[in-house]
This record gives C-alpha cells, sequence and structure tokens, in this order.
C-alpha cells in the first residue's frame, strides 16, 4: 500500500506518517513538503491514500489532488485545513475529496478518519518471505513493539497545560519505541534549530513541546499493527526490554558516579536491543499478515538480522552519530577510544552479561577507576 503525504509541517506529517503506520503493517509512505515535490513524486508513485494540507508554501494541495485525479478517480483523498469554507467545500465535492480534518488535530479523531476511508482489512501489499520483509523493513516505517496505554496518555494530555518536558521525560524514560519515535522527529532537519543534534528524550520533548509529543505518543498507544499479539514474541520483548532498561540503569548510574552526563549512557542502554526488538515487531507483523512462523524461525532471524536491520534502523530513525557511536560501543570498544562515556558502555554491557571477571572488563574497570561492586554491577 502506497500512502502520500503533502504536508509543510513536518511534526504533522511525522505523526501521520505513525498513525498510518499503526493502521497499515506494510504501507510505505511517501512524505513531500511542497506541491511541486509531490507531483514529481506523483510520476514514481501510484497512492492509495492521499494526505494533504490545502495551503503549502508553493500551491495549494488541491493542485496535487487535480493530478491524482487524472490518473484514479476512486483513491481516498483527506485534505487538512485550518478551516473549511464554502469554496472549499464545493472543490471537495468537484474533486471527490472524501473529507477535511482541522488542523491542530488529535492522533484518535485522525485514526478514526483514516479507519473510515481506508478500512482496516485493506491489503497492504503482496504477501513476500519473512527474509524478503526484513530486508525491506526500512522501506516500509518499522517501528519497534510499544505497550503505551492510551487512557494513560490521554490522563497527560488533560495535564498538558502544567506539564513540562521534564515530567513527560520522567513518565516516558522506560519507553525506548516512544524516544526512537520523537528523536526521530526531532532530529528531522526542520527542528535542527540550533545545528546540533537531539540525544534523549527530555531534549527531543523539549524540542518538539509538550503538545506534539503527547499527540506522538497518542499515536503509537492506538498503534494496531506494532502490538504483539504472539505470546512467544511478547515474551521475547519483555526479556529485550528488561535487558536494555537494566543496561541503561548501570550505564547511567557509572557515567554519574564518574561525573559524566548520565542522559546519553542511560539513551544508549535504552536502545543498544533496538535491532532485536524490530526483528520481533516485523515478525508478528508477518504473522498477522497470514505468514507462519515457528519459534525457531524466530530466534534464528534474532541471530541473523538484529545487527544489521539495527544498524539500518538507527541511521533511518535520525539517531544522532554520538548516540550510535555510544550504543555500538557496547559491543565493540574502538582500539585507542580515549572517551569515559564509551569505555562505560562497554563497562555497563560486559558487567550485565556476567563478565565482571574477564579480562578487558578487570581492565576497563581499573582506567574508570572503578571495580565491580562500586559500580554497581548486579551481585
Amino acid at each position: 500500500m502506497n500512502v502520500l503525504i503533502l504536508d509543510a509541517d513536518v511534526p504533522v506529517a511525522e505523526l501521520m506518517e505513525t498513525l498510518v503506520s499503526g493502521l497499515f503493517s506494510r504501507a510505505r509512505i511517501h512524505t513531500f513538503q511542497t506541491v511541486s515535490e509531490a507531483l514529481a513524486g506523483l510520476e514514481q508513485v501510484r497512492p492509495d491514500l492521499v494526505v494533504c494540507e490545502w495551503e503549502l508554501p508553493d500551491g495549494r494541495g488541491l493542485d496535487l489532488v487535480r493530478a491524482v485525479r487524472q490518473r484514479d478517480r476512486d483513491v481516498p483523498v483527506l485534505m487538512l485545513s485550518a478551516k473549511a469554507d464554502r469554496d472549499k467545500v464545493l472543490s471537495a465535492a468537484r474533486y471527490r475529496i472524501q473529507g477535511f480534518v482541522p488542523k491542530p488535530f488529535s492522533a484518535n479523531v485522525m485514526q478514526q478518519r483514516l479507519r473510515a476511508l481506508v478500512p482496516a482489512g485493506t491489503p497492504d501489499g503482496p504477501h513476500t518471505s519473512f527474509e524478503t520483509m526484513l530486508r525491506k523493513a526500512s522501506d516500509t516505517q518499522v517501528y519497534l513493539p510499544a505497550d503505551l496505554d492510551p487512557s494513560s496518555v490521554m490522563a497527560l494530555i488533560e495535564q498538558a497545560d502544567i506539564l513540562s518536558a521534564a515530567d513527560l521525560a520522567r513518565e516516558w524514560r522506560k519507553e525506548a519505541a516512544l524516544t526512537v519515535r520523537l528523536l526521530d522527529v526531532a532530529n528531522s532537519s526542520a527542528f535542527r534549530r540550533t545545528g546540533e543534534p537531539c540525544g534523549n528524550l527530555r531534549d527531543a520533548v523539549t524540542l518538539l513541546g509538550v503538545g506534539m509529543s503527547l499527540n506522538h505518543a497518542l499515536a503509537q498507544s492506538l498503534d494496531i499493527t506494532h502490538k504483539l499479539s504472539d505470546p512467544y514474541l511478547r515474551e521475547l520483548a519483555r526479556e529485550q526490554s528488561q535487558k536494555s532498561l537494566e543496561l541503561a540503569e548501570l550505564a547511567s548510574t557509572m557515567a554519574r558516579k564518574l561525573g559524566l552526563d548520565p542522559a546519553p549512557c542511560f539513551t544508549a542502554g535504552l536502545l543498544h536491543r533496538v535491532g532485536e526488538l524490530a526483528v520481533i515487531s516485523s515478525a508478528q507483523q508477518f504473522i498477522a499478515s497470514d505468514g507462519a512462523l515457528d519459534n525457531d524461525d524466530v530466534d534464528l532471524a534474532l541471530y541473523q538480522w538484529s545487527g544489521p536491520l539495527g544498524n539500518v534502523l538507527k541511521v533511518a530513525w535520525r539517531l544522532p552519530l554520538p548516540l550510535r557511536d555510544l550504543i555500538g560501543a557496547c559491543y565493540l570498544l574502538p582500539r585507542g577510544t580515549s572517551e569515559r562515556s564509551k569505555a562505560v558502555m562497554r563497562t555497563a554491557w560486559l558487567l550485565g552479561n556476567d563478565m565482571s571477571r574477564s579480562q578487558e572488563c578487570e581492565r576497563l574497570l581499573a582506567r574508570l577507576g572503578m571495580d565491580a561492586k562500586s559500580a554497581g554491577a548486579p551481585a
């Protein structure tokens, strides 16, 4: 299924991506910020769904709708607009625009409109092998499995006026899937106001704002394609998430004791198993699309694909290079590295994997001026 999104407002376009991918597991989403870009993209993409803003920097979304209708009279079109006046309503009828959604919109309202516009049972692409699906994962908006409760997010939305970025960062500190998504949106080119990459959850929420961050959280909580209904996959995800959190806690504790900023180390620890979680999420989508996988297939995919897929997605999700390097240090500390934060990540990984007596771990602990007990390693 091909979805074309045209909106100059980057966070809104990113929110639409989250909502669409939450309804259609293998949707290929093509996002544009100008009419001219969208018209050029239309030459290569035959959309099954179009979502576009009415007013854009170089024209109107109606220009795109005209071009779409010349090719396909039936493809669903949803317009975003600050208001729907008489002229817009008449144009909508003329070009068979199925509906308007006022901006700003809430994630749950938009999801309801998308459900009505394109039934959830709509085919989202030809059935492929699981290996093929993993190879193409970075092209189809793969997200990590999330376990956010919509009611808890709605409760936060009701308090939005009194919540700060620090409040939300504390609330969501254990949520790897949401952390990745907010970092992805915050690091889009339109948000790099300072020229510095965004590398932790609090900075991402600060940059996006409390309201937009809550909308993204709600969109993720409504995601039905990345919910883990398979018991084996759910248990695997629980194990991987627990290991990630344990490393995050240990690495940030060590960093704090050494006088280093603990936030990057916590984030790197929390996200160091995104490859594993992405494989698990992809397996759930494959099973949901009537694919057959047994536990051995999943275990083999985790072994073969966690590393390669994680590396690809960390770039696709716009995680900044310093954060990717910090995550990579968990598995391999480059020779000659002098950065103590990277040494902390590698040491914490060794301690968390019962390798406290290895020569490498003992050497790194000595280099950091710590021992396993003072580092806070599990007994």
